[in-house]
């Protein structure tokens, strides 16, 4: 993937406009394995020059129990369908926000994400876990932001 150099003539395709998603609404989940709420907070972008893109998740979340996790994170896929294509980067607790205990806090996190192909459209969307499957896992104000990165 090239890099952006000083003095570079810069294209469209260098510095696509940000896509991104986000939801007011609440939604909960018990699984300890990441799920879709089935509201799904997505976005479809296309892939910049550099094949590099930062992805920033947030929501407020809470827990049933004070010391169990609510755990957001990212799933990006090939194409322009939500949810289908192949999987580029899987939902991990590495590249997304949580928040282990019983009050309500709002959780971000930003990572980078590279190697995908320049011109090429994918689709992201935030998937969601409890840490334990006795408590349940909750989750307001999601959202998901998609930007270019040179």
């Amino acid at each position: 993937m090239p890099d952006l150099l000083a003095g570079s003539p810069i294209t469209a395709l260098d510095t696509p406009p940000p896509a991104g998603g986000a939801s007011g609404g609440t939604v909960t989940t018990t699984s300890t394995t990441f799920t879709t709420s089935g509201a799904d907070v997505a976005a479809v972008f296309t892939a910049p020059t550099s094949g590099r893109v930062i992805i920033q998740t947030g929501a407020r979340m809470v827990n049933s129990s004070a010391t169990s996790g609510t755990l957001i994170s990212p799933e990006t896929r090939t194409g322009s369908s939500i949810g289908s294509g192949t999987i580029i980067e899987a939902a991990s607790d590495a590249n997304g926000a949580s928040h282990y205990g019983n009050t309500f806090a709002r959780s971000t996190a930003a990572h980078l994400l590279t190697g995908l192909t320049p011109g090429a459209v994918y689709n992201t969307r935030l998937l969601m876990r409890s840490s334990n499957a006795a408590d349940t896992a909750s989750f307001a104000n999601r959202e998901l932001i998609v930007a270019p990165a040179t």
